[in-house]
């Protein structure tokens, strides 16, 4: 015997109202108006470093946490504003702020090469990882993005196929 629609009707509405009441697990902490869930990564991690309320600082973390974003190595470096190798390029924009410059290359699918310029050093990221941390000097230029392949002589001795003639 199936259910009528009358007696399944109360089972509807308590379904959909605890539904309603389960909180979303996106939903902001009430610290301000905007949904830090909707905006982009890269946006993020530049306005963080132009922030000055500690509760706020903490929402842009927590979000950028939730998307993994951020290294070990990030977390320990923000207070001290200092960049080393292994942080991520999203914890050198949340440190530094936006770069003077940045230039960058495609060196094989899904891995690009960028050269970032802040005042006082150069930084290497390679797919998101910063790799190198170089120190700017007057008169010097940039790390470059690839190197020169030099051109390659012969072989010194060349052989013919076999039963060929010398």
């Amino acid at each position: 015997m199936m259910p009528t629609f009358a007696k399944l009707r109360p089972l509807l509405l308590a379904a959909s109202l605890g539904a309603l009441a389960v909180p979303s697990a996106y939903a902001s902490d009430g610290a301000s108006d905007t949904d830090l869930s909707q905006e982009k990564t890269l946006k993020l991690c530049l306005a963080y470093n132009g922030l000055s309320d500690a509760s706020e600082k903490k929402r842009y973390l927590k979000e950028l946490d939730r998307r993994a974003q951020l290294s070990v190595t990030d977390h320990d470096n923000l207070d001290t504003v200092n960049v080393e190798p292994g942080a991520t390029a999203c914890g050198m924009y949340m440190a530094l702020g936006k770069p003077l410059q940045e230039e960058g290359r495609q060196l094989r699918p899904m891995v690009y090469k960028v050269v970032h310029v802040y005042p006082d050093h150069y930084y290497v990221t390679q797919s998101g990882l910063v790799m190198e941390k170089l120190e700017r000097i007057e008169g010097e230029l940039p790390p470059k993005l690839t190197e020169e392949k030099p051109r390659r002589e012969g072989p010194p001795i060349q052989f013919n196929a076999p039963g060929g003639t010398h």
